[in-house]
């Protein structure tokens, strides 16, 4: 009788990371703690709680069907045994734990990147029962814990917040005809906050300083024409190939970033560089033009 049946979750996660931009996916290895009232696992065994860690005992049991929702995939670790264990209370409390490791989808907002904040979710649901069946609820202190050791290398965790996401999901019934419930939904809010660190260097600081080799051509003798080209025409190739692997690791979106507008500067400034050169020798030329006319007419 699944009649608001209630079960409490929570999170320590162990590790995260690999945070892939083009795929939107970033990988956690966490530990889901789960516990409920179940009346049909009341004893009266001399233990205190029964421990049970064998998968043929634990798959004769009722457990709760919760899946991971915004997961491409997840996989349970068995190495070097599988990683769960189950405890039976006298009193039919049952805690189950088990460890898995996740690739999660996170839709990521590159309008500021590299200087943006993300906001990735790690979603459990029920899979077939409603919200008046099995109800889902956080544990009431730390649902959601965090190894202290994680370091990212391209993210900074501001902060993790447990929320709710209850809400109408549609199921199908049959091949035409589907209905809608509502469910529980549990949802733990990653803050990350990306490092600048790793850009700096990588773009910003070599694209300054293209653009700032772009203008040598300013110092150099205008009738210099083979040098004062090649320097131009170099740093723009340059510029522009550095630019194309910049967006190499980056999903292709319809918006234009913080870095794309940055690189946009940096390619105008180096264009009117060259097209400074070019007005130069025009104007050059047509001066030695009227000068050789005058010269002519003097004579």
């Amino acid at each position: 009788n699944f009649s608001h049946f209630q079960l409490h979750l929570g999170f320590f996660i162990e590790s995260i990371g690999n945070f892939r931009s083009q795929e939107m996916t970033f990988d956690v290895d966490l530990y889901m703690y789960t516990s409920w009232l179940d009346p049909r696992m009341t004893h009266n065994s001399s233990e205190e709680v029964i421990l049970i860690n064998d998968r043929k005992a634990r798959d004769q049991m009722w457990l709760p069907d919760l899946y991971f929702a915004n997961a491409r995939s997840c996989s349970f670790q068995e190495v070097t045994v599988p990683n769960f264990n189950l405890f039976i209370a006298r009193n039919g409390l049952v805690s189950y734990s088990l460890r898995a490791t996740c690739s999660i989808s996170c839709s990521l907002d590159l309008v500021n990147y590299p200087m943006d904040k993300q906001h990735c979710f790690i979603r459990v649901i029920s899979y077939a029962h409603t919200r008046e069946q099995l109800r889902v609820r956080w544990f009431a202190e730390d649902p959601v814990r965090l190894n202290n050791e994680i370091g990212l290398p391209e993210f900074t965790i501001d902060k993790i917040q447990p929320n709710y996401c209850d809400g109408t999901y549609r199921y199908a019934i049959s091949e035409r005809s589907y209905r809608t419930g509502n469910f529980s939904c549990l949802m733990a809010s990653i803050h990350l906050e990306r490092a600048l660190g790793y850009n700096l260097v990588q773009s910003y600081i070599p694209t300054g300083l293209i653009v700032m080799i772009s203008w040598v051509s300013f110092f150099i003798d205008r009738r210099a024409v083979p040098a004062r080209v090649t320097l131009s025409f170099t740093t723009l190739v340059s510029l522009t190939t550095l630019g194309n692997g910049l967006r190499y690791d980056l999903p292709q979106v319809s918006y234009a970033k913080a870095l794309d507008l940055w690189y946009g500067a940096c390619l105008f400034f180096v264009f009117l560089a060259l097209i400074e050169f070019a007005a130069v020798n025009s104007y050059m030329r047509k001066c030695e033009k009227y000068a050789s006319v005058s010269k002519r007419q003097t004579c």
